[in-house]
């Protein structure tokens, strides 16, 4: 996909950006969140992001946010050398390779802007795709929360993942 790039996050795309979470997570397969955040609490968060130069990343076509990738930190000491990974991509620009462009990009900056030492996160078992991609950048499952997630009648295992870099 050539021709959707890939920015740092800017407050520039905070109104599609929150509509590409909000998407998502309306799709109730992805996300731990099954709505979006409102564009106040949106704002705040990539302001802050911006501000702290984090790993944050969005794919971008034609203006519009499609995807991100973020890495961030933990705030207690003796945790902030872990960053929580996570990410999301519109359902027509999945497969096509976004998610590792992102990914990639992601880390990068976390370990050498932002001096994170592992990455960590959270995917749900029936998420298989995006299992897939994990273990393709070298991420082990680490743990696993049994029926940890209980939506529309149906249980979820949340699989723990993480990797150093």
């Amino acid at each position: 996909m050539k021709d959707v790039i890939i920015v740092q996050a800017t407050i520039d795309y905070v109104e599609s950006y929150g509509r590409a979470v909000d998407t998502i997570a309306k799709e109730r397969k992805y996300l731990a969140s099954t709505e979006g955040f409102p564009i106040e609490s949106t704002r705040s968060f990539v302001e802050m992001i911006e501000k702290q130069n984090l790993a944050q990343f969005y794919a971008v076509k034609d203006g519009s946010v499609v995807g991100w990738c973020d890495i961030l930190p933990k705030s207690f000491e003796g945790l902030r050398h872990v960053g929580n990974l996570g990410m999301g991509l519109l359902s027509e620009y999945r497969g096509k390779g976004l998610g590792s462009r992102l990914l990639e990009r992601a880390i990068e900056h976390a370990r050498f802007k932002n001096g994170i030492e592992k990455v960590e996160l959270e995917v749900f078992e029936s998420n298989i795709d995006a299992i897939k991609l994990y273990e393709r950048y070298g991420f082990v499952q680490e743990g696993r929360r049994v029926k940890s997630r209980k939506l529309d009648g149906k249980y979820d295992n949340i699989i723990l993942m993480g990797k150093f870099i």
